[in-house]
């Protein structure tokens, strides 16, 4: 789906101060596009990936449940009364988001999956808080939460099954789902100043098209990929080496990234009338630093990494744990596209260091204070009783 503006042969923007850009991709980027699909179905052979379990999860559910519960009350009602995180201006926003409320997204979407792993029923409460920490990060200006949570239910649900059972009502649901999520970010500015009448008009029929392109930033993102083979570009310098620290607590802000980004070299060069950012792109950046070479060089880390993760997940039983791990396959996947692969790992690391936390605290709290095994009994009829030792 990533590679699907190509086929357009390009697109008109128009920017919030209302300058248009005119794109046509050209048919170098056609090369890359061919190489990347090569690239991905030889991995899927070569790497054969086995069937992944979900299941297994224990009696700490409950724990790491009320865990979740508690952050996304902290965490949410910090987030809340944190001054510019609900103005109209993505600036704002952007500035006024810090590690608390990062905590707070990634805990609403653990929380999401959470729900998925461990059975919906038994935790309605969390499913509650979550879906409505969703809806709150989506009003604030992030769609990336609400579309992280729906990759990753698609991934459980159907990561053992031929994309060709998947149900058409499934299908036309996922496509309404991201359909809303592109329009959204046409209109949330206006709806959060106020300003109905011009939400009113992006909505309209005929407008539709216009919003909903304006909120895919695959055609603006694939942009990068036309223009680095198209004008062989070469990046100055890189941060791909920053990726082996980035699991380190803090990391990004001990050793520092932004002279060396790919958005920050790019976007002077070829976006130079963007007022805002035009995100990045995995693709071009190993285009950029490895040439074509890059391209399976990409498939193949991403390949390892993630069956890796997986490898893992199949032998942890924490639901916590199982969804944070989740999340960052999602990180490293799908929403990889629009990112470079520092960032992509920051983000993957995020969600890791919350389950982890929420796991850790049980594993604590079970060590230092363990259920205590006391004696019960249990009828054998005819009057006769039989002692035995139950788990309170």
């Amino acid at each position: 789906m990533y590679f699907f503006p190509y086929f357009v042969g390009g697109f008109d923007y128009i920017d919030i101060d209302g300058r248009k850009f005119r794109f046509i991709y050209h048919e170098e980027a056609g090369y890359a596009v061919a190489l990347a699909f090569i690239s991905i179905v030889a991995a899927i052979f070569i790497f054969r990936p086995v069937r992944q379990e979900f299941g297994g999860t224990t009696h700490s559910n409950m724990d790491e449940s009320l865990i979740l519960i508690l952050m996304i009350i902290v965490f949410g009602s910090i987030t809340i009364l944190t001054p510019g995180i609900f103005s109209s201006s993505k600036v704002d926003v952007l500035e006024s988001t810090g590690r608390i409320q990062y905590v707070f997204y990634n805990c609403c979407i653990i929380g999401f999956v959470f729900g998925m792993l461990a059975g919906w029923t038994k935790h309605k409460l969390l499913i509650l808080l979550s879906s409505a920490g969703l809806i709150l990060t989506l009003y604030i200006g992030h769609r990336s939460a609400l579309a992280i949570s729906i990759l990753s239910f698609a991934y459980i649900r159907y990561r053992n099954k031929s994309l060709l059972g998947v149900r058409k009502r499934y299908l036309i649901g996922s496509v309404l789902a991201f359909a809303f999520l592109a329009v959204y970010k046409s209109v949330y500015s206006a709806m959060k100043s106020g300003n109905y009448d011009l939400v009113n008009q992006r909505i309209q029929f005929d407008q539709l098209s216009t919003s909903a392109l304006v909120g895919l930033e695959q055609f603006v993102t694939f942009s990068h990929l036309d223009f680095v083979v198209t004008y062989d570009y070469t990046l100055p310098c890189s941060n791909l080496w920053l990726v082996a620290f980035s699991f380190i607590p803090f990391s990004d802000s001990v050793f520092g990234s932004a002279s060396c980004g790919f958005n920050e070299q790019v976007q002077p060069i070829f976006f130079p009338g963007y007022r805002g950012g035009v995100a990045a792109n995995i693709w071009a950046e190993f285009y950029a630093n490895f040439g074509y070479a890059g391209l399976p060089l990409l498939v193949v880390l991403l390949s390892l990494i993630c069956l890796g993760i997986e490898a893992i997940i199949r032998n942890v039983q924490s639901a916590a744990l199982k969804a944070g791990l989740i999340v960052s396959i999602i990180h490293l996947t799908f929403y990889i596209q629009r990112k470079e692969l520092l960032g992509a790992f920051v983000s993957a690391k995020r969600a890791i260091f919350v389950a982890l936390f929420i796991f850790g605290i049980v594993y604590i709290h079970r060590k230092c204070f363990p259920r205590v095994r006391v004696p019960a009994t249990r009828s054998l009829g005819a009057g006769t009783t039989q002692r035995y030792m139950a788990e309170e």
